[in-house]
């Protein structure tokens, strides 16, 4: 029924108690969800969306998600609880179905970044080399990580939000691919 609203819909995104939510992907774009909703309307709250880099398919080796930061506690503002590792411990999980099937992250990693950092680069590794360069980068700088090792292979799934005093500030919460449920 959704997609016949949005035929840009890819996926629903949810974490127990704080986010859940049908995903969007407009090709070669990702300004137009900034600042339009699910349904295409402007709104200054946007919508939660999957980076242009990545693909309906869910190929690569980690996704990206974006959502803004609302005060009224609306998009991907709850993810910011997550610089508290008791919550990530209370909410380790993030479940992502697609015309896939489900899959389910498990909470390896949270970080401040800048919009420009490295991590937004990454979609796609060279290599296993390079993917555990860019886990070992990643975790350098975390505020935390949990007791997960990702090792190449395993997808990963980035939520990012705006947080911080500047407008360039970002948290983002790291997820590893950690199950599968069978395709529909």
């Amino acid at each position: 029924v959704l997609y016949a609203e949005n035929n840009e819909l890819i996926g629903w995104i949810k974490v127990e108690d704080i986010i859940d939510y049908p995903i969007v992907w407009k090709e070669n774009d990702n300004d137009f969800y900034m600042d339009h909703d699910f349904f295409g309307d402007y709104s200054q709250a946007g919508w939660i969306f999957l980076d242009k880099r990545n693909t309906p398919d869910m190929e690569g080796d980690n996704l990206l998600i974006y959502g803004h930061n609302m005060k009224n506690g609306t998009m991907f503002s709850d993810i910011t609880k997550y610089r508290e590792k008791s919550f990530c411990i209370e909410h380790p999980s993030i479940e992502f179905e697609t015309g896939q099937g489900l899959k389910v992250y498990t909470v390896f990693a949270v970080v401040q970044v800048k919009n420009t950092d490295d991590w937004y680069g990454f979609t796609i590794s060279a290599d296993e080399a390079d993917y555990q360069d860019k886990i070992a980068m990643i975790e350098e700088s975390a505020l935390y990580t949990t007791d997960i090792d990702p090792q190449y292979g395993q997808q990963l799934l980035t939520l990012s939000t705006c947080y911080g005093n500047s407008k360039s500030d970002r948290l983002i919460v790291i997820g590893v691919e950690t199950a599968i449920n069978i395709a529909y």
